[in-house]
């Protein structure tokens, strides 16, 4: 009976798979996604009125999402708890790298620094908000405008202390080829370390 049970089991997921991968065809990852961070923010939720500043630039910070990144903020005073959702004002117009063709999913070469919106509509030298939050923070969730990216889990800080910060995100099998143009679309993920 437990046999049968697993196999049901499996077929139903294996079945699963082949019609998401028919729904949501894999989407390809880019080399590069730079966009130009003024403010990142520790907050406890989405209703939190007193986030924690980690980092802050009047002129903005460039970043590579893409990369594996060295911490962007030397040392920020957190106080002690757990803090399920960051947010990042960042400029509008991201820039998109394709360094090998086979990761352009319209399948027409490679190109660097294509400026695509955050925020569709908006200036892109314009200020937007990208947020992260854990699942049971709403994180992970992308409906027409309304996105919220994923943060795997909560950053928890034991007590009131200056620490580094350090982000990695992931950015990959989110390009996606619409209407013959290569689109990144959410919701992108993220891992923080506090050191």
């Amino acid at each position: 009976m437990q046999r049968i049970k697993l196999f049901l089991m499996l077929a139903a997921f294996v079945a699963g798979m082949i019609v998401l991968g028919k729904v949501y065809p894999t989407g390809k990852s880019p080399s590069s996604v730079k966009v130009i961070v003024y403010n990142v923010e520790l907050m406890t939720g989405a209703s939190d009125t007193h986030p924690q500043v980690v980092f802050s630039h009047a002129a903005g910070r460039e970043m590579d999402l893409a990369k594996d990144i060295d911490p962007i903020t030397a040392l920020a005073r957190i106080p002690a708890g757990t803090y399920k959702r960051i947010r990042m004002t960042v400029a509008n117009g991201a820039k998109l790298s394709i360094a090998d063709a086979t990761g352009n999913s319209c399948g027409n070469g490679i190109f660097t620094d294509r400026v695509f919106p955050i925020t569709k509509g908006m200036d892109p030298n314009a200020q937007t908000q990208i947020d992260f939050s854990t699942y049971d923070d709403d994180g992970g969730t992308w409906a027409g405008s309304r996105v919220t990216n994923f943060l795997q889990m909560p950053v928890t800080v034991s007590e009131n202390r200056n620490a580094q910060v350090k982000f990695r995100f992931n950015t990959t099998y989110n390009l996606f080829c619409v209407n013959g143009t290569v689109e990144m679309r959410a919701p992108w993920s993220l891992l923080v370390d506090v050191f």
